[in-house]
């Protein structure tokens, strides 16, 4: 047992004597034994350090849009747009307040302050680092108001808000909107240069733009030709035709036409603006075009009728479509779209019964998206037959204003006027 103490005793001291022997050359080479532990425990805690995510200075991060469901086809018709003008798109599934929350900023979620932080959280991480963040909101029908905004995380600061009204099947919107966010976006990136000189010279020539000595003299000439020439035809008028008047109904039955339209051999000759006798007062004074336009107005109002009608019967199924998957719902005994065995109950299938919801109801918008533009141009088509229509009747009135005035002239009757105190000629005439 002394031996074996012994032994033990001798070991251990051994050992201390090898564990002391670098502590000289260590504290040799060490000035200070805390810069020692230190830099090691700071090297042994701290993680491994990582690059921040880098992008190529065209990735937008699109939140998700607060307000009404119309937010989420509105978003959806945003993507195609920026990635076809070379945008990289990420899509945040987080509306910009949820965001907010997610930074813990307590300001204004559209402030600079949580902008820049939710920026900032949104670089932490590759799948959704960025170089602008595109977020916005959509009010309830029948408002329909939209607002989005463009902020850029590298100069924190706002590029553009948008401000605009927006509704299901808009097809405008759609297509104006994300090119006026490609067209924001380009320029603010790449600012267009300021005009030159040239440019500023050629735009202040616009309004009035120089003219030559030759110019100027041309114009006095045809100022003055023209002086002359309304000098000339006032010493040559002999009847002043201006006070006969031209009623398209009175003046009907003396200028109207039993034969067919006399045709134009070229384009110079004047058109036969007289009336068709068996039309009557109104439909006489119509020209070809009208007839034209009053044909295609009828048709767009016809097609107008028929779409909306299609729409109006698509609705039966479509109404029938969303009773059946109700009555599913209510009888599945939990959320279809959840809970896997409530998709098949009692012989019914979840999927088809909404298949057929979604089928019919885009059938039903799709006819009443067509009545729309078809009504639409049923409006466009009934203006223009009535601009036509009052061009036509103008031209007429023109027209029986002109033939007046030349019988009026071409009946003119000259006879010599002989009294003790009078000598000359009488001129008359009569309408």
């Amino acid at each position: 047992m002394i031996a074996s103490s012994s032994h033990r005793a001798l070991s251990l001291l051994v050992a201390a004597t090898f564990c002391a022997a670098p502590l000289p050359a260590l504290a040799a080479a060490t000035p200070s034994p805390a810069l020692t532990v230190v830099p090691m425990v700071a090297v042994a805690a701290a993680p491994k350090k990582t690059d921040a995510p880098t992008t190529d200075g065209k990735t937008i991060a699109l939140l998700r849009l607060d307000g009404a469901d119309a937010a989420t086809e509105l978003r959806a018709s945003l993507q195609p747009t920026l990635e076809a003008a070379g945008y990289t798109v990420k899509g945040v599934a987080l509306q910009l307040g949820e965001a907010t929350k997610k930074v813990k900023c307590k300001g204004e979620p559209d402030g600079d302050e949580c902008l820049a932080a939710v920026g900032k959280w949104l670089n932490a991480n590759p799948r959704t680092a960025a170089d602008f963040v595109l977020f916005g909101s959509m009010t309830e029908p029948p408002d329909n108001q939209v607002n989005l905004v463009v902020y850029d995380i590298a100069k924190a600061t706002t590029v553009k808000r948008f401000d605009t009204t927006y509704r299901s099947g808009d097809l405008i919107i759609p297509i104006v909107l994300p090119q006026t966010l490609v067209t924001s976006l380009d320029e603010h990136r790449t600012p267009p240069p300021p005009a030159t000189e040239e440019e500023k010279a050629i735009i202040a020539q616009l309004d009035e733009p120089e003219k030559t000595p030759e110019e100027i003299a041309a114009e006095k000439a045809a100022i003055l030709k023209a002086q002359e020439d309304a000098a000339q035809e006032q010493q040559d008028q002999v009847i002043n035709t201006d006070d006969i008047e031209a009623d398209l109904k009175k003046d009907f039955e003396a200028y109207c036409r039993n034969e067919p339209r006399r045709k134009r051999e070229s384009k110079e000759d004047p058109k036969d603006l007289r009336p068709a006798c068996k039309r009557g007062p109104f439909w006489g004074y119509w020209q070809p075009r009208a007839w034209v336009a009053l044909t295609l107005t009828a048709g767009a109002g016809l097609g107008t009728i028929a779409l909306y009608s299609a729409a109006l019967a698509g609705r039966g199924p479509y109404g029938d479509a969303v009773d059946a998957l109700d009555a599913y719902n209510n009888g599945a005994g939990g959320d279809p779209r959840r809970d896997p065995n409530a998709t098949n109950v009692g012989g019914q299938s979840y999927d088809a019964l909404a298949t057929e919801v979604s089928r019919t109801g885009s059938v039903v918008r799709r006819r009443a998206i067509v009545g729309d533009v078809l009504l639409g141009t049923t409006v466009l088509l009934s203006g223009v037959l009535a601009i036509i229509v009052y061009q036509d009747r103008t031209d007429a009135k023109r027209f029986i204003k002109e033939e007046k005035s030349l019988r009026a002239i071409s009946n003119i009757q000259v006879a010599p006027i002989v009294s003790r105190d009078t000598q000359g000629v009488g001129l008359g005439f009569r309408f």
